[in-house]
């Protein structure tokens, strides 16, 4: 009978100190972190720090509680990873040495620990927004885990990226910094803005000749601490197709107040053995036949944002055209954005995705793909091209025979 695998204490910390450094803006804002003794949060405990109690949805039922009721604890939702450890590795660790078996459980949780810290980037980016809406692993099966904390004021400036002025921009950041302010929440903050808001900036910078406030790592803008959005993570859409999401989205900017009473808490997990709150813990479960182990990763974080500490705001939408042809005939161009169809001539948002299909009749194939357009397009295969809007959009395509 093979020998069971034993995930110790120190194997767990061996590989989580040997993780490269956590660089996430997102995660950074919640630089106070609390182990919590409890599988659950105390109501009242929420409503003393931060005034209200969060709503806490699992898929589409278990709403733990609705703003305003008279409750004494909310749930959050864990992080569960599981992976099967095959008879034949078994094998191999009961040949190994115990620095064998080491690297080889080693490589479970590295990649467990990976996923975990991942997860926990991508629900402490969404929680800037007062709000979590993120994919998760549940009981049974992908479900998403929901957290509303309350309503954050979003300002939508009245110019675009590409024509706003140096003073433009510094006026919008003071006027997301006052949201805050009449909040109630004062004392030092920052911003963090998208790709495109921080080239932007930084181009800004340079045209005025001030490159001394273009510093490593983050923007002076007035008196403003301006950081890049250096996140991204996946999710999923409601089609179970991969995304990739940002702290910010396009054209966006948030102001967080570093004091607003942000903090992540770790909470004790409740069918486990281990009865502390840990930020991460893995246990094994030797199968029926006692041929291989199942290796369980689990973690129960929960991000909490003061909502009023928090400002957004985002540039007027810069659109482009979108023009699309067939030269000849024998076939059909349709394109979609977020999987709606466009008709060409419609205008769409500056970063969005455009993804073409062509249809050629019976008989016939694709010839050729032309236009005018930057960037290229992306080949998709099966007749599938994609773009992502930058600039005004042209597309044609022709067919041949396919004979």
């Amino acid at each position: 009978m093979a020998k069971p695998l034993i995930i110790r204490r120190e194997d767990i910390e061996r590989v989580v100190s040997a993780q490269p450094e956590n660089n996430s803006n997102g995660r950074a804002y919640f630089a106070q972190t609390k182990m919590k003794n409890s599988t659950h949060i105390s109501a009242s405990e929420l409503m003393r720090e931060y005034g209200n109690v969060p709503v806490i949805t699992r898929g589409d039922t278990g709403i733990v509680p609705k703003h305003g009721m008279n409750v004494s604890d909310i749930v959050p939702m864990p992080i569960e990873i599981d992976d099967k450890i095959s008879a034949v590795q078994m094998d191999e660790l009961e040949r190994a040495t115990e620095m064998g078996r080491n690297q080889i459980v080693d490589e479970y949780l590295s990649e467990h620990a990976d996923m975990v810290r991942e997860t926990i980037n991508a629900l402490c980016c969404q929680a800037h927004k007062g709000e979590i809406n993120y994919m998760m692993k549940g009981p049974d099966g992908k479900t998403r885990y929901r957290v509303k904390y309350g309503s954050v004021k979003k300002i939508v400036f009245p110019k675009t990226l590409a024509s706003a002025t140096l003073g433009d921009v510094v006026s919008y950041l003071g006027q997301l910094r006052q949201v805050v302010v009449k909040n109630g929440v004062g004392g030092p903050g920052e911003f963090v803005v998208a790709a495109d808001v921080y080239a932007r900036f930084s181009d800004l910078l340079t045209k005025a000749n001030r490159p001394e406030m273009i510093k490593d790592g983050y923007l002076i803008m007035g008196s403003f601490k301006v950081l890049e959005d250096n996140d991204s993570y996946y999710d999923m859409d409601d089609g179970g197709n991969k995304i990739t999401k940002s702290l910010c989205g396009v054209g966006e900017i948030v102001y967080r107040a570093v004091n607003a009473g942000q903090k992540l808490l770790y909470l004790r997990l409740d069918d486990t053995v281990q009865r502390e709150a840990v930020p991460i813990y893995s246990f094994t479960v030797t199968g029926e036949d006692q041929r291989g182990d199942k290796i369980f990763t689990k973690s129960k974080p929960f991000p909490l944002v003061n909502v009023k500490g928090l400002a957004w705001g985002a540039f007027k939408e810069q659109t482009f055209a979108v023009n699309f042809s067939v030269e000849g005939s024998n076939g059909t161009l349709a394109a979609s954005v977020d999987g709606s169809p466009i008709s060409t001539g419609n205008t769409v948002p500056a970063g969005a995705t455009v993804v073409f299909t062509a249809k050629p009749n019976s008989s016939y194939q694709v010839d050729t793909w032309s236009g005018d357009s930057e960037p290229e397009l992306t080949d998709l295969g099966g007749d599938k091209k994609s773009i992502i809007v930058s600039g005004v959009v042209t597309v044609k395509v022709s067919f041949k025979s396919a004979g």
